[in-house]
């Protein structure tokens, strides 16, 4: 309700207009077309998150930790309560605060310098197990590095509320879960995409494997997540982080030729109607991972797009070649409630822009290109889809004037015009 209101006279942001299940299609035939051969780059995307039986894992990690001594599994009571007396209680960051709340988090974490795997056969199931997850993220071929972030222990009631994971490390792209071999019940991990449920992992539970064998879940870091009260017993975790290579942008990766050539052939028609574009991306993305990587910190379809853009344009001439850039676009709505409901009296826009690499730009309000953006639509989505679920509301009480409710829409975009064109569009 709230959001139709915030566009409810058709205007979008960035210049658009229609209803909110209308179609946005690209202005000019070259750009229709691009838009048109990216949306099959989708198959080559990687998976948001996905897991099961790790079954390149041991069975027994051979688990020490100091203190303690051998951690049998799966995890008993006597074994829990002394793992759980040398451990902390889980904070959990809240804006630049950490803060600690056992109802919105309660476990207990052990730091990987604490502990170690004695079965010499754990560290080479990981590697194998990094490879697997290398792939089905859409990097395969990428020697991505996996580092033990934590222990956690989870008693009985332990859980943690919807959240995103922060970066724990330079070039972290995603989470990965290990679960040993374990007899509580309930704690299942609930992985959110737009506000639903995307996927749900129960490490075994409902196929009976959870008491004899390794689980793990993936996720990318910035999906939001949560993790369900344990019912009964005590759950073990370790949570490592997975993360790119420093040498991500040097690194080659097989090129989708067919593909390629076909967005070279339509960059090299590009007329005067088609002198810039953007395309908007899927997932979500912190300033630090864009500062961090650049166009490195792409997921899934967002990298397979940008990959073959890419790829294209070093195919085409230098007087036709593009020059990308990320951009932030934001909006603010602005309502406030008064005798006669809720009205809009504010509407905001502005862009951040940075370079592929990462380089920070800058921050422009009110202020787009020389153009209004022309965004390629490869997934047919309606101006609700573009927006909707990009949006953050914000109640302010602002005492006899009636409260205020502030609307924050946000989504990363690449964004491409002809090289030689490059200082008229930033003029």
């Amino acid at each position: 309700m709230a959001f139709r209101r915030d566009f409810k006279d058709g205007k979008w942001p960035f210049g658009g207009q229609g209803g909110p299940n209308d179609v946005p299609a690209p202005t000019g035939v070259a750009c229709a077309k691009m838009s048109e051969i990216l949306a099959s780059a989708d198959e080559h995307a990687g998976e948001c998150s996905f897991g099961g039986l790790a079954d390149t894992l041991p069975i027994t990690p051979g688990l020490f930790v100091n203190e303690v001594g051998n951690i049998p599994l799966p995890l008993a009571p006597e074994h829990a309560e002394k793992l759980i007396s040398i451990c902390e209680k889980s904070p959990f960051g809240h804006n630049m605060d950490t803060k600690m709340d056992e109802s919105v988090r309660k476990s207990w974490q052990l730091q990987p310098d604490q502990l170690e795997f004695r079965n010499p056969s754990w560290q080479a199931g990981m590697e194998k197990l990094t490879e697997t997850i290398a792939t089905r993220l859409g990097y395969k071929g990428v020697p991505l590095n996996c580092v033990l972030c934590k222990l956690l222990v989870y008693g009985e009631g332990g859980h943690f509320l919807k959240h995103q994971d922060t970066e724990k490390e330079d070039g972290m792209i995603a989470t990965l879960v290990v679960q040993p071999p374990s007899t509580h019940e309930g704690g299942d991990l609930i992985v959110y995409r737009s506000g639903e449920v995307e996927h749900r992992h129960d490490f075994g539970k409902a196929n009976g494997t959870a008491a004899y064998f390794p689980q793990y879940a993936v996720h990318y870091s910035d999906a939001e997540h949560a993790l369900e009260k344990v019912t009964k017993g005590y759950r073990l975790a370790l949570v490592y982080s997975i993360c790119l290579p420093v040498s991500l942008c040097h690194l080659k990766r097989d090129p989708n030729l067919t593909m390629s050539d076909e967005l070279a052939n339509v960059i090299n028609s590009m007329g005067p109607e088609d002198e810039s574009f953007a395309l908007l991306l899927t997932h979500e993305y912190t300033k630090k991972s864009i500062e961090d990587l650049g166009s490195g910190a792409l997921k899934g379809v967002d990298s397979a797009r940008f990959r073959v853009l890419e790829e294209a344009n070093y195919l085409v001439p230098a007087d036709k070649k593009l020059r990308f850039f990320i951009a932030k676009l934001a909006v603010q709505v602005d309502n406030r409630l008064d005798e006669e409901g809720w009205s809009c009296y504010g509407h905001k826009q502005a862009l951040h822009w940075y370079t592929t690499s990462g380089e920070n730009l800058g921050h422009w309000e009110d202020k787009i290109l020389s153009k209004k953006p022309n965004f390629l639509n490869p997934a047919n989505e309606t101006f609700l889809q573009f927006w909707k679920a990009y949006g953050n509301s914000e109640d302010v009480y602002t005492g006899n004037e009636g409260p205020i409710k502030s609307t924050k829409y946000s989504r990363f975009a690449i964004v491409a015009w002809p090289a030689e064109c490059h200082l008229e569009n930033v003029a």
